[in-house]
């Protein structure tokens, strides 16, 4: 069920957060290792989450609402868009040739709007790794992990989910430490192809009180993979 049922048609966007790091950084995964610098999984992605620009280790910080959760550096838009497509840089960078873009976190949150009732399912296109969760009511959780460091693949739910209309919170914690990185967020329902196809529109109306002021994703109607895009 999901925290808020109904049907939501206006919005404008979720909110990123991102964090690079020195090439020093040390975290709690491989740390203590003289090789270990970096982040290595998930646990250094939270921790990395939590730095604040005036950090030592701390290269530079952004916030800022997204109209798609579809991003890479500028090593993976070079080697993997043949096979993945092309997404955007991510907005962190400057896409300089001579520019640092490893050792880069970021973190997606906002609100899935599903405004016809049926089954869908929804992936992500990671390197190296990823949490995505979705929330609906009375605590109910959904998860796709990958922790590690991880060449680009795609990983989708094992079992399609059945969604009422309403707004589904989610949260996507993904993570970049060397050469190339990339975070996508993509659904499709049952019987679809498996294309990337961007689709307009997806974000839309604002979460009603009393819930935090999160920006959502919608209109999940059509079929095939789709990034998910806002106007």
């Amino acid at each position: 069920m999901p925290q808020y049922a109904g049907v939501y048609l206006n919005g404008d966007g979720a909110n990123s957060q991102w964090v690079q790091v020195t090439e020093n950084w040390r975290g709690g995964i491989q740390g203590d290792e003289i090789w270990g610098t970096g982040i290595w999984g998930l646990a250094d992605q939270d921790t990395v989450m939590g730095l604040h620009s005036g950090n030592a280790n701390v290269i530079q910080t952004l916030n800022r609402r997204v109209n798609q959760i579809n991003f890479s550096d500028q090593v993976f838009a070079n080697t993997g868009s043949a096979k993945w497509g092309t997404p955007e840089l991510a907005p962190i960078f400057n896409n300089a040739a001579t520019e640092n873009q490893d050792n880069w976190a970021s973190r997606f949150t906002g609100y899935l709007s599903i405004t016809f009732a049926g089954n869908y399912n929804l992936g992500v296109l990671y390197d190296d790794g990823f949490r995505f969760s979705l929330m609906g009511a009375g605590g109910q959780r959904v998860e796709l992990v990958k922790d590690g460091l991880n060449s680009p693949d795609r990983l989708a739910f094992a079992d399609n989910l059945q969604l009422s209309a309403g707004l589904y919170a989610f949260q996507l914690d993904a993570y970049e430490r060397l050469e190339a990185g990339v975070v996508q967020l993509a659904w499709w329902t049952p019987g679809a192809g498996l294309a990337i196809v961007p689709q307009e529109n997806l974000f839309t109306s604002p979460v009603p009180e009393p819930a935090t002021p999160l920006l959502m994703l919608a209109g999940l109607g059509l079929i095939g993979w789709r990034t998910l895009k806002c106007n």
